[in-house]
């Protein structure tokens, strides 16, 4: 949903007739009781209260500094110049730094006049050399001549009142004759001396602003209709944005001082420095007025084709609380009346998150194209039919991107249920009881498929290679440019990125999983640590997942760290707490993780993937693979390529079905017969000598048997399921292992000697454990022209190998229908029983 290119509803400007109304409405609606701040009605002045975060300004961080500035800066601007020359870190500049300034700040009082005479004390605010601005000129005036002494005996007398600056409203006192205070009596001389024909300062001053901190406004400069439409907009705004900002408010009340009202769309135009910022408090002051000055003509949101999201108080579902919201959307887009009219009837009555109403109404427009092909029907709802349904359906079904590709499926399914939701709301709210009843869906026909990806489901793991090389850059995340640098020192900073980081890659959950981790989410059963986790997708809390030492190590010492940290009181029972009051989450976000990750990833010196290019050089991984969510891939395939049964990734995973985890096992096709290819070359028969084949002969000939490949055609023929000797592979003529087998058949030697040393211990037959000593004597046979055949091969040719072999343990672990060789001889005996392993 694009909002950029809606038009803007012209409001035409309240006649005279009907401003004063406008006013009176104005003065109504405005809450006496709002407190964002300090309201000062009799002079229009806010000021923003400094322990509330929401009014963006704060306090100079430099030791025994005053003075305020905006949220966004650390510094005012003498200090952060002291800072750049002196080159200390902010840290230890705020600490140890003590401002001494040339200049009091405006309006500032140090102290008053030191002259006194019988006892009575000047009471004027002293400007320099302990004198009140008269008496310092006057006493320079008289020492130029020689005549301190006449002075201090007849003309220097006390002043006892502090007259008030000519400007209107201003808080300062006169310094000096012009009755001005110091910082006017500067901005007046300023323009005099750049000015043929000086103005007094009498005639001056009338229509100068005040001197206003980093978190004040004014609205005295304004017309009397335009104070009170601004102060109206900006309590409406404080409902919708995540913080005032008084600098951008002041910035663009400095251009709205000739304008008559905010109900003008040409008020943009005045903006002489366009920022952003400033566009978009601009924008957010004319959506609350009109949609005040709406309210006040009687023109209701569900009777106007343009809305304004933020009028309607949409939030986002990630927090439900303040957001920076979409502006006005144009529901003329949807060409049908009757359409437009259940769309606008459902965001006024529902109020959906924003991205529920994004979806349906960009489902909306889709179904609006395709009924519009029907000239005669589509504005007419009585008579649509289900022809006309299906007509909807086909153009869902064929809904494509803006650059000519298809959604996914699951994406085009989503769209059309969020249409007939919509049809279904307005039949239940009676807006839509005119539509006829043939116009309805029927789920066995009006459906889109599901299409399964080609791509493999475990190319979103980010290589255990790439990983190594990220860890060992560890030093320098969460420094430099970072998210949230302000909020904590830079040690404390680096260590909140490592642990995310650390836990990210080390248990394998969600994002959302790690920032929302409690603050004792450690548990320890006989010496073993254990994470506690909630499932937010599954809403499955308290989970529970073995961790490593090392991970569990991490999370403590952040936790030490983090108990001498001051931070908002609301991310107590949070591992990973906001760190700033403005946040609408407890905890750190899970988009604040991916920025700052995508931020270091991008800072790190090239990363290598695995392989070579045709020249021999190393491959360049593309740094967009690096987000939190591929840890989680990265997690479970590495416990896959480890050989953890399918069911015990399950549970780690935490999994509903098995079928979902069974995927990391899974290899396309494409990658197993290139796998195969590379390894049909390096086949041995059972004394351990080469016996190489085509691909195409291999795996036509020859059946996956526990530990290698089978030949033996009645047993080909029979999926392995008539081997005669059963396990006893090292003595058969048919047996070929290859090299993606050594893990297995090294297990199976231990096995062996295990089952050896039990028999010894029983006193068994010595043909017993005669039987067992060959068969360790030629598995092990095959091991060691296995390694000595590898060995032999050139390191490039030796990684491709051993990446074949990987990728054939994949698809042979993913598949939970293997059966192993161990059936009965006679199988139709009803006698006998039926014993197939499955793995």
């Amino acid at each position: 949903m694009s909002t950029a290119g809606a038009p803007a509803v012209a409001r035409p400007a309240p006649t005279k007739a009907t401003k004063k109304s406008w006013e009176t409405w104005l003065r109504a609606h405005i809450d006496p009781a709002w407190r964002p701040g300090e309201w000062d009605s009799a002079r229009w002045l806010f000021t923003g209260d400094l322990d509330n975060p929401r009014t963006s300004s704060s306090r100079c961080r430099t030791r025994r500094c005053d003075v305020i500035v905006r949220a966004q800066e650390t510094f005012c601007t003498y200090c952060s110049d002291q800072r750049r020359k002196s080159g200390l870190p902010r840290e230890e500049f705020a600490a140890t730094f003590t401002p001494t300034r040339s200049k009091s700040l405006p309006l500032a009082v140090v102290g008053p006049c030191t002259l006194t005479r019988d006892g009575v004390q000047c009471v004027r605010p002293q400007v320099s050399g302990g004198l009140c601005a008269a008496h310092h000129g006057s006493w320079k005036y008289h020492k130029s001549r020689g005549t301190i002494e006449r002075w201090l005996r007849s003309r220097a007398t006390p002043f006892t009142e502090n007259p008030d600056c000519l400007v209107t409203h201003c808080s300062g006192w006169a310094m000096n004759s012009s009755g001005l205070c110091n910082y006017h009596w500067r901005a007046w001389r300023a323009e005099c001396r750049s000015s043929t024909d000086p103005m007094p300062a009498a005639q001056w001053a009338p229509h100068q602003p005040l001197y206003l901190l980093a978190h004040q406004f004014h609205l005295a400069p304004l017309p009397e209709l335009l104070r009170w439409e601004v102060l109206y907009a900006v309590q409406q705004m404080d409902q919708w944005v995540r913080a005032l900002e008084p600098h951008w408010i002041r910035g663009v009340i400095s251009h709205l001082t000739t304008a008559d009202t905010l109900l003008d769309a040409t008020n943009a135009a005045r903006l002489t420095k366009p920022h952003q910022a400033a566009v978009r408090t601009l924008e957010n002051l004319q959506s609350a007025a009109r949609a005040g000055y709406s309210e006040f003509s009687g023109i209701t949101l569900i009777d106007q084709d343009v809305i304004d999201l933020r009028v309607l108080g949409l939030h986002h579902s990630a927090s439900g609380k303040r957001r920076h919201l979409p502006g006005r959307v144009d529901l003329r887009t949807v060409r049908q009346t009757w359409l437009r009219q259940a769309l606008r009837h459902w965001v006024t009555t529902a109020r959906p998150t924003t991205e529920d109403f994004k979806r349906t109404f960009h489902a909306t427009t889709i179904a609006s194209a395709a009924l519009a092909q029907r000239a005669d029907a589509g504005d007419d709802p009585a008579v649509l039919t289900f022809a006309d349904a299906t007509l909807a359906v086909d153009a869902f079904r064929a809904a494509r991107r803006r650059d000519g590709t298809l959604y996914s499926s699951s994406f085009r399914r989503s769209l059309l249920g969020m249409f007939f939701q919509l049809i279904a709301y307005g039949r239940r709210c009676g807006t839509l009881d005119d539509l006829a009843g043939t116009f309805t869906r029927v789920p066995v026909e009006h459906v889109i498929s599901v299409e399964e990806p080609n791509e493999d489901f475990i190319g979103k793991a980010i290589p255990e290679s790439v990983i190594r090389q990220l860890d060992a850059h560890l030093d320098t995340l969460g420094t430099g440019n970072t998210y949230g640098c302000r909020d904590i020192a830079p040690d404390a900073r680096h260590l909140l990125y490592r642990t995310m980081y650390t836990v990210l890659r080390d248990t394998g959950r969600r994002p959302i999983e790690i920032v929302s981790l409690a603050r004792d989410c450690l548990e320890t059963h006989n010496g073993q640590p254990t994470l506690i986790w909630d499932n937010h997708k599954r809403k499955r809390h308290r989970r529970r997942l073995p961790i490593t030492t090392s991970t569990a190590d991490a999370i403590r010492t952040w936790q030490a760290c983090r108990d001498q940290l001051h931070l908002p009181a609301k991310g107590d029972r949070y591992l990973f707490p906001s760190l700033t009051p403005l946040s609408d989450a407890p905890h750190i976000s899970s988009t604040y993780l991916s920025d700052a990750l995508r931020l270091w990833a991008d800072a790190l010196p090239p990363l290598h993937a695995e392989g070579t290019d045709s020249r021999g050089q190393r491959l360049l991984f593309d740094r967009s693979l690096i987000y939190p969510y591929a840890f989680r891939h990265s997690y479970a395939q590495r416990h896959a390529d480890a050989g953890t049964p399918v069911d015990v990734l399950r549970e780690l995973m935490d999994h509903k079905s098995i079928a979902m985890t069974q995927r990391y096992y899974t290899v396309s096709l494409k990658r197993k017969s290139e796998a195969v290819a590379k390894l049909s070359a390096h086949v041995l028969d059972q004394h351990g000598h080469p016996s190489p084949s085509s691909s195409t002969a291999y795996e036509m000939r020859s059946v996956a048997v526990p530990y290698g490949g089978c030949t033996e055609p009645s047993n080909v023929k029979a999926g392995g399921q008539a081997c005669p000797i059963r396990f006893q592979c090292a003595g058969c003529g048919f047996y070929r292992p290859d090299l993606s087998y050594l893990p297995a058949i090294e297990q199976h030697i231990n096995e062996l000697r295990a089952d050896r040393e039990t028999a010894l211990a029983m006193g068994a037959a010595e043909f017993v454990t005669t039987a067992l000593t060959a068969q360790i004597t030629a598995y092990q046979r095959v091991i060691d022209r296995m390694h000595k055949h590898l060995g032999s091969l050139p390191a490039s040719e030796r990684a491709q190998i051993e990446e074949a072999s990987t990728v054939l343990r994949k698809a042979r672990a993913g598949d939970n229908h293997t059966l192993l060789p161990l059936t009965t001889a006679r199988p139709k005996d009803p006698r006998s029983t039926l014993s197939l392993i499955h793995v």
